[in-house]
C-alpha cells in the first residue's frame, strides 16, 4: 500500500521516515519552514493502511509582526503595507516640530514576528529651569516664580491647588517652546523684541532701528518662525548719503580753515 507523493512547501523541506520514491504503508514525514516562515498545518503526516495520508499537507507562511503605533507628538513611515509587514520590514519615526526623538528612530521586523525595537517618545524641549512635557504626560515640577513666568510665552497651567504667582515656589504645567538664536541690536542701532530683552521663541517679534543719520539695510522686522528660524537675516545700520556729505564737508571746511591759518601766520611772520 502507498500514499500519493508529498510536495516540498514553498519555504521550507520535509524529511520522510522512509525516503523511497513511493510512500509506503506506515512511513511518516516532517515539516519545517525556513526562518522567518511559520508553518501552517499538521507539522507530521504518517501513510495510512488506506494509502491516504492522515491529514492535509502544509505549508509555510512568512512571520508578520503586527503593525508599528503612530508615537504622540509624531510619525512613522513604513517599507510596507500594514499587512504585509513581514521579517525585514522596517519602521522609521518622526517627531513634530518643536519635539525631539527620545529612543531608536528606527525599528525592524525579527523572524520571530517581534520588532527589535520599541517605539520611541516625542519629547518637549528643555528650555531654562522648566521641563517642558508632552501631550498627554501630567508631571509636576517646582520652579522659582520669576517675572519670565508672566509672559504669555510659557503659558502656565496652574494646578488645582489654586496658589499664586507671589508664592516663591508654584507648581504648574508646562507647555513646549521654540526657541530661536539670540539676536543682538545692530551698530548704531536699536532692537525691541515683542516678549522682552533675551527672550527670543516662537512668534517673538524683534523690530530694529538706526540712529539718525544711519540707515537701516535689510528687514525692519524679524519673526521667529515654528521651526525654530528667524524670518529673515539680521539687519545692519549703514550711514546715509546725507551723513556722509555733512562728513564730508565737515572734513573740508577743517582743512580749509587750517589752510588760512597757517597764511595769517606766515603773514604775522613777514610783517
Amino acid at each position: 500500500v502507498t500514499c500519493p507523493a508529498l510536495e516540498m512547501p514553498v519555504h521550507g523541506a520535509v524529511n520522510c521516515s522512509h525516503p523511497s520514491v513511493q510512500f509506503t504503508w506506515g512511513t511518516t514525514c516532517e515539516f519545517t519552514c525556513e526562518e522567518g516562515f511559520t508553518l501552517t498545518g499538521p507539522a507530521t503526516l504518517q501513510c495510512g493502511s488506506s494509502g491516504a495520508w492522515d491529514g492535509q499537507q502544509p505549508s509555510c507562511a512568512a512571520v508578520r509582526c503586527e503593525a508599528v503605533p503612530r508615537p504622540a507628538e509624531g510619525s512613522v513611515s513604513c517599507d510596507r503595507a500594514p499587512a504585509e509587514l513581514t521579517s525585514g520590514s522596517r519602521c522609521d519615526f518622526q517627531c513634530s516640530e518643536g519635539y525631539v526623538l527620545e529612543g531608536s528612530p528606527s525599528t525592524e521586523c525579527l523572524p520571530q514576528g517581534l520588532w527589535s525595537e520599541p517605539v520611541p517618545k516625542c519629547k518637549g524641549k528643555t528650555v531654562g529651569n522648566c521641563s517642558f512635557l508632552g501631550t498627554g504626560e501630567h508631571t509636576e515640577i517646582h520652579i522659582p516664580v520669576g517675572p519670565w513666568l508672566q509672559t504669555k510665552l510659557f503659558a502656565p497651567m496652574f494646578s488645582a491647588t489654586g496658589k499664586s504667582l507671589v508664592t516663591l515656589n508654584h507648581i504648574f504645567f508646562c507647555v513646549p517652546v521654540i526657541q530661536c538664536e539670540p539676536l543682538s541690536s545692530p551698530e548704531n542701532g536699536s532692537m525691541d523684541c515683542s516678549h522682552g530683552a533675551g527672550i527670543f521663541a516662537y512668534n517673538t517679534s524683534c523690530h530694529f532701528s538706526c540712529l539718525e543719520g544711519w540707515t537701516l539695510n535689510g528687514s525692519r522686522v524679524l519673526d521667529c518662525s515654528h521651526s525654530g528660524t528667524w524670518s529673515a537675516s539680521l539687519p545692519t545700520c549703514e550711514a546715509s548719503d546725507q551723513a556722509s556729505y555733512i562728513s564730508v564737508g565737515i572734513a573740508a571746511t577743517s582743512a580749509s580753515l587750517l589752510s588760512t591759518a597757517s597764511f595769517l601766520l606766515w603773514l604775522a611772520r613777514r610783517f
